[in-house]
């Protein structure tokens, strides 16, 4: 016991040294070093302050990412602070949306002096500055609602998984049926029919934070364009060639992993080993790795939704072939 207790007064020590030098190095050791040992921890003050060195690592690493766009931040902006860093993509994505609220206007009169100086390029920086943020503000989310902490709620991880295999079903169904329709025309000439799913914009009925603040976070969160990782959409479906039509399967992604994706569950909620309770779900569609991975969801979050943007656009260029 004694040993063990001297271990972690170690380990606390260590920890709290690389959170105070904020040296990304240091802390990226410590991290490989210690985090397959916390789970057998008994010290919750260790676990706690694990937790801490991640999100320390997370502000380090959007602080890197950030080095070329400083300007772009509003002042005082602090990448340690989940609610410095929410205060920031109000301003920025206010001030990109032309909102009339305390945010955006705090914001637009320099953003005007941005695109003053740097031209079109002002709004393609402030959109990849949205999306590193919206990551960072997943990855601070998923640390603070780590499993050392707390459990993941899976049964809502079900509901929305079946939610979004039900909606991908229906959207594919309409989209064949569309191409159905319109083959006939598309004789000869170049087209693109496209479906794709999103969150509906509007904050979750059964979300724990009715606020105001949170109801435009989710509105921004839920912009394809400002909350993204070279990815849009939760799902896609592209059909260039009326005669090459994918499967269904094809559309859900159920192919490479034997129809499942619930392994790759355990890091998208900030474990890097795999947990029993999400072994224990089945059939995971490709859409909730998707959106916690490819997209900058926290899966804490994004289980709530019930509600989706389903679109399906088609497009025919008259040149002939």
């Amino acid at each position: 016991m004694e040993k063990s207790y001297l271990k972690t007064e170690s380990y606390l020590s260590e920890i709290k040294e690389a959170i105070y030098s904020k040296n990304r190095e240091q802390t990226d050791v410590l991290i490989k070093k210690l985090r397959h040992q916390m789970s057998d921890s008994d010290s919750q003050e260790l676990k706690t302050n694990y937790i801490s060195l991640w999100k320390n690592w997370a502000a380090l690493k959007a602080e890197h990412e950030l080095e070329d766009y400083k300007e772009y931040l509003p002042d005082n902006t602090d990448l340690f602070s989940l609610k410095s860093v929410e205060d920031a993509i109000l301003k920025l994505a206010g001030a990109y949306e032309s909102e009339e609220d305390e945010y955006a206007l705090a914001y637009k009169p320099y953003y005007r002096e941005l695109e003053r100086h740097y031209g079109n390029e002002a709004e393609d920086s402030l959109i990849g500055v949205l999306n590193i943020l919206f990551e960072h503000r997943k990855n601070l989310i998923n640390f603070e609602h780590h499993p050392l902490l707390s459990k993941l709620k899976l049964e809502l991880v079900d509901r929305l998984n079946s939610l979004l295999m039900a909606k991908q079903k229906d959207l594919y169904n309409r989209a064949i049926c569309v191409l159905s329709a319109i083959k006939p025309y598309t004789r000869g000439k170049i087209f693109n029919l496209k479906a794709t799913i999103d969150f509906s914009e509007k904050l979750p009925e059964e979300f724990p934070d009715q606020s105001s603040r949170m109801k435009k976070l989710w509105k921004y969160m839920c912009s394809p364009e400002l909350n993204n990782r070279g990815e849009f959409s939760i799902a896609e479906l592209s059909i260039y060639e009326p005669d090459e039509i994918p499967s269904l399967n094809h559309f859900l992604y159920l192919c490479d992993y034997e129809d499942d994706w619930s392994h790759l569950l355990s890091g998208e909620c900030g474990c890097y080993y795999l947990l029993p309770e999400i072994q224990t779900l089945r059939n995971i569609g490709y859409c909730m790795h998707n959106l916690t991975d490819h997209l900058n969801y926290s899966i804490h979050e994004v289980i709530y939704a019930t509600d989706f943007k389903c679109s399906l656009n088609f497009e025919v260029d008259e040149m002939e072939l």
